[in-house]
Order: structure tokens, then sequence, then C-alpha cells
């Protein structure tokens, strides 16, 4: 059986990974204080990007904030950020690349996150919708805006990437891990060892090191290796504690060609 020290073994990785997160930690802070007005925390998927950007807004904001994941349309975008545009109020795009995929929804977001003193969003069509949405068709936005995104760790366009970089510009970027199969399964020591993923799963701790060697030992088997795959192997685990591995053998693991 294996019996890696993940700890010593992957010490200088998770300082590295400490650091990150923990920036991560103190923009979203000074967000919430007015001080940060855009934050891109970029990386691949599976890492924990929005589990720790809801965790810290939930901590530092006291002000309202919104996380909208998935598909939007450009007037909900504008919409939102016009009743988040108070200074202390924050919007949350997760992985919303139709947005940014677009020129009107990426000179949208480059208005919001601008470094100009003062950021005036505007809508330059038709202002009849506007009228019954009870819109302005401009406004002075104060508020604060994080884009999650993995744009850049898969197979996205090059056109997302090239818009990507028109709001990177714009404003602090915090890449959280690293494509590849090694880097993503020492995040996943760091968040298992570090962070407590598997003992805020009901994992008992003394079974902990079992998961992640059963994860080692697989890695070039198993569909994804992501924070995912061990909440998944958690979950299988709580379900039988004495035949978890052949379940996750069968529900984890690609079928052998």
């Amino acid at each position: 059986m294996t019996t890696i020290d993940y700890e010593t073994k992957y010490a200088k990785d998770f300082v590295d990974l400490d650091l990150r997160y923990t920036g991560v930690e103190s923009f979203i802070k000074q967000m919430a204080a007015g001080k940060v007005r855009s934050l891109i925390v970029n990386g691949p998927p599976g890492v924990g990007k929005t589990y720790h950007v809801e965790k810290y807004l939930t901590q530092y904001c006291t002000n309202e904030f919104k996380s909208v994941s998935g598909h939007m349309t450009l007037l909900s975008l504008y919409a939102a950020l016009y009743a988040y545009r108070a200074a202390g109020k924050i919007f949350v795009l997760d992985d919303a690349d139709s947005i940014y995929s677009k020129v009107e929804g990426l000179n949208i977001l480059k208005a919001a996150m601008d470094t100009k003193s003062n950021r005036v969003v505007s809508w330059e069509s038709s202002s009849g919708v506007l009228n019954t949405m009870g819109l302005p068709q401009n406004f002075e936005f104060d508020g604060g805006v994080i884009l999650i995104t993995n744009v850049g760790f898969h197979n996205g366009s090059g056109k997302l990437m090239t818009h990507l970089n028109a709001l990177k510009d714009r404003s602090f970027c915090i890449p959280i891990g690293d494509a590849g199969e090694d880097s993503l399964f020492k995040q996943i020591c760091y968040m298992v060892f570090k962070r407590d993923l598997l003992t805020n799963c009901g994992i008992p701790l003394a079974e902990q090191l079992a998961l992640v060697d059963y994860i080692s030992e697989n890695r070039k088997r198993l569909y994804t290796v992501s924070l995912r795959t061990v909440v998944k192997l958690a979950d299988i685990y709580k379900m039988d504690p004495i035949n978890w591995r052949t379940m996750a053998d069968q529900g984890l693991v690609k079928v052998a060609n």
C-alpha cells in the first residue's frame, strides 16, 4: 500500500498555492472595502475558483453581491451592473464565456472594469426596452466586478483569450493552478491536507490518505483529475466505506480498451 507523505513531497508547491489562494482572499477583502474595483480569477476547471471567491465574499462583503454562472444575455448583464453599481457592491460572472465572447459584452465589461476614476457604462441600442425595464441609457459604475474563468486552460477559442486579455489589462488577475495532470494532483493534495477538503466532506482523517492514494494510483485511468473528482470519491466512500474502491473503479475510471 502507498504511504507517501504528500505534505513533505509537495511542500514547495503548497507554499506557492497558499500564496495564490491568500492573494484571492486579500484582493476580495480590499474589493469589499471599495479599494479594488475589478478582479479576474483564472485557472483550469475543478481547482476551487468559485468555492473560494464565494467563501471570501461571504466573509468580507458587508454589502450586496451577486454571482451569475453560465449563460447571460447582454441586457441582463447591463441590468445587473446597474443594480450593483454602488460602491461596495460586487457582481460576479462565473464562467460566462458568452458575455465576453461578443464585442458588445466585452465593451460593457471593459467600461465597468476600467481603470478610470469615473467608469460610465452605456447601452447604445434602442432605449425602448431600457425604458420598460426602468434602466437609463448610461450610468456611472462604482461597484466591483469579479470574473471567474477557465479560459486559457481548456479548448477555448483564441478569440476568447484575446478578449480576456483586454479585460486583464484593466484588472488585477490571479491565476489559480496550472493546467496539466501533475499540477492538478498537487492542487488536490493541497486542498485535502492544507484546506481540509475531505474533512469538510465528512471523511474521517484516518481514511483521507487512502482516498488521495487511490487518485494518485489511478491518475491515468480517471475520467478527470480535479477537486470534483475528490468530492465524488468522498461521496462514494460515504455510501459504502467497505467497498468504495470497487464503486470508484466502476464510476470514476475509464473502461479499458
